[in-house]
């Protein structure tokens, strides 16, 4: 049993062996994974831990001083950064030089997952952020919008973001000056986070609450002229997410417009948009790319429909599955969990030739990757934002199926986040 506990004053030294899912340095002490954000692989350096998991052996910590450094490191371009003694902990790696960040990504995927890509595919490192949610709290001048820091529940100001496009940022500073003049707060409930999007012109800004929008949050939408379209979601008590059920149309548009690959699709203020759309083109043409043709595909995790409409283009029928209602409803279909979908076209005896999977976060699963096994298509395409449940899914998959590629994707440089895409053949 480890005695490692949170200190405010003792100070241990660590070596820092890989990236942690959210680009963190990761070392060990005392056999607990410690996750420093701000610290890259191969670096000694000396931290102050700040909480120990009770369930798992895990712990945070928060970077003192850097003892040997990466021969790469470099003083992050962020003033906020937790490396220039911010608080900001939403882009771990920005202390490195881009080149070393991918490079640091390609080994963690072979060493840690069994994933193995011959390079993480980029583009530009700062201003590629087309999508943005913040949590609202309120700060000594008032209220501000950010994030929470690794680890905990204390805020942080996203103020000044550099890898959000320029469009966004502007549409926050106005919201947050503009709510300040109004006296309105995140306390109470009215104004718990927002959700902005931009199709690089234009902007799509969704308030979200605990309550319904007041008068005072009406003022409010009326003055923003940065946002294009302002919508109000009222968030369901309890919940962790930055989302809403309801949707109110407070002043302007109510979608903007995103292409990927040849492909216009509308997003509202509820709809999935993909947050770098630049590399997220590359990641779909890889997931779409060769010459297989049929009669019938399916595109699970739908999302904005993309994928299907792609996947149009080279079969004959091509059916999508989306469980969010809004995306759905753009799509033409109800919307239906990948797990009831897949139990349906089993109970029909549907045989698609290839299958087309974009799961969220969590992967897709014990019950979606035995349906596909029991499915049992030509081919399998899998886009993955999670090395750790893309690896789990493959080895259900690979019982039946032969990897044939994986490709990595730099979708949120700064950070941990990278976008998998999978290829799977049927063996034999």
């Amino acid at each position: 049993m480890t005695t490692l506990r949170p200190s405010s004053t003792a100070i241990r030294r660590l070596r820092v062996e890989r990236l942690g899912e959210e680009g963190e340095g990761v070392g060990r002490l005392e056999g607990v994974d410690v996750h420093v954000p701000g610290a890259f692989p191969g670096e000694e350096v000396e931290v102050r831990i700040e909480a120990v998991s009770r369930h798992h052996p895990r712990a945070h910590a928060r970077l003192v001083s850097i003892v040997t450094p990466h021969p790469l490191r470099r003083e992050s371009p962020c003033p906020r950064d937790v490396a220039r003694g911010g608080r900001c902990t939403g882009c771990p790696l920005s202390g490195l030089a881009i080149d070393a960040q991918r490079e640091a990504h390609r080994a963690t995927l072979e060493a840690r997952y069994g994933i193995r890509v011959d390079a993480v595919i980029g583009a530009r490192e700062l201003g590629y952020r087309f999508a943005s949610k913040r949590i609202a709290f309120d700060a000594r001048e008032g209220i501000d919008f950010g994030s929470y820091v690794r680890g905990s529940h204390r805020p942080a100001s996203m103020e000044g973001c550099l890898v959000e496009h320029p469009r966004i940022e502007e549409a926050v500073a106005e919201l947050r000056a503009e709510a300040r003049a109004r006296g309105i707060r995140a306390a109470g409930g009215v104004l718990e986070g927002v959700w902005v999007k931009t199709d690089g012109e234009r902007v799509l800004l969704t308030l979200l609450g605990a309550t319904p929008p007041d008068a005072t949050l009406r003022a409010l939408a009326g003055a923003l002229v940065k946002s294009q379209g302002v919508h109000h979601s009222r968030r369901v008590a309890g919940s962790d997410a930055l989302r809403g059920q309801t949707l109110e149309r407070l002043a302007g548009i109510d979608a903007i417009e995103i292409e990927l690959e040849g492909v216009r699709r509308a997003t509202g203020p509820l709809g999935f948009l993909q947050p770098n759309p630049e590399v997220a083109s590359l990641a779909y043409r890889a997931l779409v790319a060769g010459e297989a043709r049929g009669r019938l595909a399916f595109d699970l995790y739908a999302g904005a429909g993309v994928t299907t409409e792609l996947l149009r283009r080279r079969f004959e029928r091509v059916v999508p599955c989306e469980s969010f209602p809004e995306s759905a409803a753009a799509l033409g279909v109800p919307p239906k969990t990948a797990e009831d979908f897949l139990r349906e076209a089993l109970a029909r005896g549907d045989r698609p030739e290839l299958v087309v999977a974009n799961p969220p976060r969590g992967g897709m699963g014990a019950t979606v990757t035995e349906a596909l096994l029991s499915l049992d298509p030509s081919e399998i395409r899998v886009m993955s934002c999670s090395a750790k449940t893309l690896a789990r899914d493959l080895a259900v998959l690979e019982r039946r199926f032969a990897r044939v590629s994986v490709e990595a994707f730099d979708t949120l440089p700064q950070t941990g986040h990278l976008e998998l895409v999978a290829v799977l053949r049927r063996r034999g």
